[in-house]
């Protein structure tokens, strides 16, 4: 382990070390953060999934971020990430997802039954600039689309850390700009397709179905964009692990209310079934649509409203449709679903934040709130949660939980959280 640590630290620096010998002025800028918090679980009574009344974790990020440029035209940037997570709840789970990754950048010196830590470089990437093209390379931070609560043109991976950063994924990113408003953007990267060889994994642990017939192939994203009459248009297609996608946004001002919507449809799909005693195939051609509006008040108050179509869902077959919800082919439960979100500035160190989701099929919901103090310039206080409301799951068995509702199976969470930035 130490040797290969050695290995990934000696190839980071020397790919900076002979950038700095072709460079008349190398710039280096240092920042980064320190994040900690604990989480707590609290579990409703359901022994197929749950053996507790509740989990709680501790959780601590550190981020060294090391940026600059090179000449004129050139610029990099390098983060480098300490993760330490530990929970009463024997999940022997930790790591991160490295499906879109070429070179595994990281370590996990310590992965219990109880905890893990690992590093990891996140992002490593030079950018050329060339007038109006702009080539980025490397592990870097992709991430497309408008809507709040389900982004469609978001294909890389989630945020974390309350949305601040984005896992990086290794690719090539290429940005050409025809005049001041239109343009086209490339990405290129790895990706894991998805074929109808191989087994599922099934394991009562992770409570999760995982595809293993995959096989590695060029995934691909071209977008265009452009503005007319003061509304903004982008046409996208990307090749999934699941088939093809084409997706349009809309997004424009209606007096001072702002409205977006993106639609998207994958087609091209292989059949794969589903597993066990579960009908009908893991994946199929479907439309999504999220609708969405945006209003900021004169007293600093937000309004943003959404509503999703998910034509993945199954409203019929919840536990058929949370399988799908595993594997990552799908985004709800539901076909219909609804979300609101507040935020208003009490004071200029004190900003609250509200947002809820509806399931039309079943009528559950969830509630989410913040708040986010500023103790100093440089450190600030966060206190939140969780809380979910909807039928319970019946069943017997993790395998077949027999879900009656898309917010009724999570657990309420509650947390707190300090960050430090320097």
């Amino acid at each position: 382990m130490l040797a290969g640590t050695f290995n990934k630290i000696l190839f980071c620096t020397l790919v900076f070390y002979f950038s700095q010998l072709f460079a008349d002025e190398f710039d280096i800028e240092i920042s980064g953060s320190v994040q900690s918090g604990y989480k707590l679980y609290d579990h409703y009574s359901f022994s197929p999934y749950f053996d507790q009344d509740s989990t709680q974790g501790f959780f601590s990020v550190a981020r060294i971020i090391v940026e600059g440029n090179i000449y004129d035209q050139h610029s990099y940037e390098l983060h480098a990430v300490q993760a330490y997570d530990y929970s009463n709840a024997k999940t022997g789970v930790g790591g991160r997802d490295i499906s879109m990754l070429s070179l595994d950048l990281s370590d996990n010196w310590i992965h219990d039954t109880d905890r893990s830590a690992h590093s990891y470089i996140d992002r490593a990437n030079i950018k050329f600039s060339l007038q109006d093209l702009d080539i980025q390379v490397g592990r870097l931070a992709t991430s497309f689309g408008k809507p709040t609560f389900w982004n469609l043109f978001d294909y890389y991976g989630s945020s974390y850390l309350a949305q601040e950063y984005k896992y990086g994924i290794d690719a090539v990113k290429i940005d050409k700009s025809v005049g001041n408003f239109s343009g086209i953007t490339a990405v290129f990267n790895k990706q894991n397709i998805l074929s109808s060889s191989g087994s599922y994994l099934e394991n009562s642990v992770v409570q999760s179905y995982q595809w293993l017939g995959s096989e590695e192939k060029i995934g691909y994203l071209l977008k265009g964009y452009t503005n007319y009459q003061d509304i903004d248009y982008a046409i996208l297609y990307k090749r999934e692990p699941e088939g093809h996608r084409l997706g349009l946004e809309i997004d424009g001002e209606l007096g001072s209310i702002n409205m977006y919507d993106e639609i998207t449809y994958l087609w091209g799909t292989e059949t794969i079934s589903m597993p066990g005693s579960y009908e009908g195939n893991l994946v199929k051609n479907y439309f999504m649509n999220v609708l969405g509006v945006s209003y900021r008040f004169d007293n600093e108050l937000q309004l943003t409203a959404e509503h999703l179509f998910n034509g993945a869902g199954d409203s019929d077959n919840f536990d058929a449709s949370d399988v799908r919800l595993k594997n990552g082919v799908n985004t709800s439960l539901n076909n219909h679903l609804s979300a609101t979100s507040l935020s208003y500035e009490f004071t200029p160190l004190l900003i609250g934040r509200y947002d809820t989701k509806y399931a039309w099929a079943d009528s559950s919901n969830q509630h989410r709130f913040s708040f986010h103090k500023s103790v100093t310039d440089n450190t600030d206080f966060v206190i939140g949660g969780q809380m979910n409301f909807g039928k319970k799951p019946n069943g017997n068995s993790w395998q077949n939980p027999n879900i009656q509702s898309e917010f009724g199976r999570l657990s309420n969470t509650y947390y707190i959280e300090l960050k430090h930035y320097f």
